[in-house]
């Protein structure tokens, strides 16, 4: 059987951040793991747990204080280089969806000017831009939309198109679905599925919600106070866990026969 090579490689992430009263606070430690083409790799943790941190190390939002990131075993510079050939090259390897598609997109452009814009920034075709909202689901009608003009779900369809535009290695999606209702999540969800599927893009899929992690992803990261607390295939940690902060996250959900009381002896059990 061949293993496929690495595509990235995230080896002793670690950030801190200055308080305002002194001393420091640890964001991400130690946090290492690697992903392969067409892989898709879930961050889950509670609020505060590192995993935002994480994800803005990868694309280049937060400097990490100690650290590696490599894309096809090259490392990317923790500074940002200087040109613009670079830097668009840079951006190429890895694009992020956040969870508030509206802030990133420019109130002024319709949906397939939006598209055409990032396109032409990275000299790619321009005409293309129709099939790229095809691909995500979006029509003729929302490709004349601003963005205020779109729900929710288009507009998050839409920043997944701009993101693939550029025909990136890596796709990093920061809560993506977390602001959606369930039924537009799941059609989010198959969406990035068939995407990856298609394409070969790999995902880094950052949540705090398990049950989304579990219909996207094949590898999972448990994250704690900053400190991955337990890793492994997704089906396993969900089905499995092996650590007391991923049993207490597990019960935690709400779901047939659930009792709160499970989710208060998990917490006990932790503290």
């Amino acid at each position: 059987m061949t293993t496929q090579p690495p595509l990235l490689e995230a080896t002793d992430l670690r950030k801190t951040y200055p308080l305002p009263g002194g001393g420091s606070h640890t964001a991400a430690d130690a946090v290492t793991f690697t992903l392969t083409p067409g892989g898709a790799l879930g961050i889950v943790g509670e609020s505060g747990s590192g995993k935002t941190t994480v994800a803005r190390m990868l694309v280049g939002l937060v400097r990490p204080d100690h650290g590696t990131i490599n894309v096809d075993g090259t490392p990317r510079p923790a500074k940002p280089p200087r040109g613009k050939a670079p830097r668009l090259a840079r951006a190429r390897q890895i694009q992020m969806v956040f969870q508030d598609p509206y802030v990133s997109l420019d109130p002024r452009l319709t949906a397939e000017q939006c598209l055409r814009s990032a396109l032409r920034l990275h000299g790619r075709e321009e005409s293309t831009a129709p099939a790229l909202l095809d691909q995500v689901g979006l029509g003729a009608r929302e490709a004349t939309a601003r963005p205020r003009h779109l729900s929710g779900g288009q507009r998050q369809r839409l920043a997944i198109a701009r993101a693939l535009a550029v025909d990136p290695r890596v796709l990093v999606l920061d809560e993506a679905v977390a602001a959606l209702d369930v039924s537009i999540q799941a059609q989010i969800l198959r969406l990035l599925d068939e995407i990856r599927r298609d394409t070969g893009v790999a995902l880094v899929f950052v949540s705090h919600d398990l049950a989304v992690v579990q219909h996207v992803t094949d590898e999972v990261l448990v994250m704690r106070r900053g400190k991955v607390v337990e890793r492994g295939p997704t089906h396993r940690v969900l089905s499995e866990p092996t650590d007391p902060y991923t049993r207490l996250l597990l019960a935690s959900v709400p779901g047939r026969g659930w009792d709160p009381a499970d989710a208060v002896a998990a917490r006990a059990a932790l503290t």
